[in-house]
């Protein structure tokens, strides 16, 4: 397990909703949500999501409904005018950020969102075969998946017995630390210097002055909560992790124990993403409520790293990032991005990869070669939408580090309101940012029944087993498509059923990232083998510098090598065997001496 500690490098701004185009309308299951109150413009209301009066769309069932990007209907349109609070904080982060008393430019970037015509149909489901999957039982190894976004919707149905929790900050305590308060509970007035927020994004908690009208609630001990000591609110860091009573995930925007959506803002645009991302990925199923998400018995570890107004950047992301790290996650979701590459973050992931966990991220929203940060990065699982049609959705970035599509258009999932924090539902909801979650769910779901699979292998196993539809016969991949289609019951088929050929071809010398530095592997140690298939997803990498040669499967060694003056080529497509599989027998073919007659290379 990686426990690299942190080093914050140029703060790059991170907007969810480039990813995410919203329609939504919401609902109550029942009259115990209380009366209806006032909600955003643009956003309308039914009363259940096992309704049948659902608002629906005109459009024939086979046509995609997903929004496409235009000069005259920009993506931020619908993004509520800047209050003068809110203007003045943007000039105070405008132009750099200085971190550790070092000066980095800081970019930023507006969450983009477009309403559209609530659907509630989960087609998304056949579409995917993810109905089918569910047919088999879920493995019995217990798995993480870590999603990163904004805030949580703690305490809603879907989710209940389903939050990872800290083992090291439960249990009772003995002893706690002071209460930290906020200016309405130290009787001050409001103001910067004491609302418990980083006001102007330094890392550093209440080291502003000046008028505010945003506080963050108080973090109270357990003794003036009325409740018994508890490690989970002593304010002690019991576990020795550096961040007191992370009991369940940790709020990077914020700095504190809690990523509760809506304490802060509740009405800011970033108060419902993480909820929606999170049912689309995990919402329970079976339990007659609500919608069913990939995988049903994942624990959820919620990381906020974008606060209630979508702000987020370098520092929060890629700590957020490590954090998941130290837990010990499986799988890492991002349903965010920022057009401009950041070191930090980038290393974050790599870090991740290293420590064997698998990084799914959305790909963007502009209908264009111009893959979002970071999805972008080779490393990463980078998702795509489709729409009803399982063409690409209108709006669905693209490039040559797409590695698949999955259902962005007409979803419905869960989600989070001031008035309903515990039922409520969002219909409509189209994005790069709700495909990514479905593949990131069901890489938890299949990884439960092959624990030991690598980060490699878990992509080897569902872009292997994609639906390729539209792309030619022979060709591994394509910029617009990826590898194809998510087909969940073909994924998890792959992981469940042993392929034994009589004889499988193997290629060798291969390194899964071990070759330059041996003692730093960028992916778990495996004995898996490279072997050709019918439909190969994992390049072959052909690297070279003067007389010194090597071949690598591995994205992040191939950048590595890169930046150390190799050159890169693709050699070849191949599959990755899985761990039950048992070949009859295997003939390694020796690349050098075979396909290239080299009988020495230099190392």
């Amino acid at each position: 397990m990686n426990k690299k500690r942190l080093q914050v490098l140029p703060a790059i701004l991170f907007g969810f909703a480039a990813l995410c185009l919203l329609a939504s309308f919401t609902m109550p299951p029942d009259d115990t949500a209380g009366p209806s109150k006032p909600i955003p413009e643009k956003i309308g209301m039914v009363d259940s999501i096992q309704s049948k009066t659902l608002a629906t769309s005109n459009t024939p069932k086979n046509v995609s409904t997903e929004p496409k990007h235009s000069p005259e209907h920009k993506a931020d349109s619908t993004i509520a005018e800047p209050t003068h609070e809110d203007a003045q904080k943007s000039q105070e982060r405008d132009t750099h950020v200085v971190i550790d008393e070092q000066t980095f430019p800081r970019r930023v970037y507006k969450p983009l969102m477009i309403p559209n015509d609530p659907q509630a149909s989960q087609w998304w489901v056949t579409n995917t075969n993810l109905d089918k999957a569910w047919d088999t039982p879920r493995g019995s190894a217990e798995t993480v998946l870590a999603i990163i976004d904004t805030g949580f919707g703690l305490a809603h149905e879907e989710f209940a017995g389903r939050w990872y929790m800290n083992a090291g900050e439960t249990g009772p305590a003995t002893t706690e630390a002071a209460s930290q308060l906020n200016c309405t509970d130290r009787g001050l007035p409001l103001d910067r210097s004491c609302n418990l927020i980083d006001d102007n994004g330094d890392g550093i908690v209440d080291n502003e002055s000046g008028a505010t009208t945003k506080q963050n609630p108080s973090r109270l001990n357990c003794t003036a909560q009325g409740i018994p000591l508890n490690k989970n609110c002593n304010r002690i860091d019991d576990d020795a992790n550096g961040f007191i009573d992370d009991v369940r995930g940790w709020d990077f925007v914020n700095h504190d124990n809690s990523s509760q959506a809506g304490e802060i803002n509740p009405t800011g645009s970033g108060t419902t993403h993480g909820t929606m991302v999170a049912g689309v990925a995990a919402a329970t199923g079976n339990n007659g409520r609500g919608l069913a998400g990939a995988d049903w018995g994942t624990k959820i570890l919620p990381i906020q790293a974008l606060d209630d107004d979508s702000y987020g950047d370098t520092n929060s992301v890629g700590r957020a990032i490590y954090y998941a790290i130290d837990r010990q996650v499986d799988v890492i979701n991002l349903s965010l991005g920022s057009v401009s590459p950041d070191s930090y973050v980038e290393n974050a992931v790599q870090a991740a990869l290293s420590a064997g966990i698998l990084v799914v991220a959305a790909s963007g929203n502009e209908n264009c070669d111009c893959m979002l940060y970071p999805a972008r990065y080779p490393e990463v699982l980078a998702v795509g939408a489709n729409g009803t049609d399982s063409q690409p959705a209108g709006f669905s970035s693209y490039g040559a580090n797409l590695d698949m599509l999955a259902p962005g258009v007409s979803l419905t999932t869960t989600t989070w309101l001031s008035y309903n924090q515990t039922a409520a539902y969002a219909g409509g909801v189209n994005g790069t940012s709700f495909a990514s979650p479905l593949v990131a769910g069901m890489a938890t779901r299949i990884l439960s029944h092959q624990p030991n699979a690598t980060p490699l292998q878990l992509m080897a196993a569902l872009t292997e087993t994609s639906n390729r539809f539209n792309i030619t016969a022979g060709v591994p991949h394509n910029t617009t498509y990826g590898h194809g289609r998510l087909d969940a019951q073909a994924a998890t088929q792959r992981m469940t059923i042993a392929r034994n050929p009589a004889l499988l071809y193997s290629f060798n010398p291969v390194s899964k990232g071990n070759y330059l530095d041996s003692t730093n592997q960028h992916e778990a140690s495996s004995s898996y083998v490279a072997h050709n298939c019918s439909q190969p997803t994992t390049r072959l990498f052909d690297l070279k510098k003067s007389s010194d040669i090597f071949f690598s499967i591995n994205q992040t060694e191939r950048v590595k090598a890169q930046s150390n003056g190799f050159t890169s080529s693709t050699f070849t497509w191949l599959c990755l065997s899985q761990p039950h599989d048992a070949p009859g027998n295997i003939r390694s073919l020796n690349i050098f001496q075979e396909f290239r007659n080299l009988h020495s290379v230099k190392r």
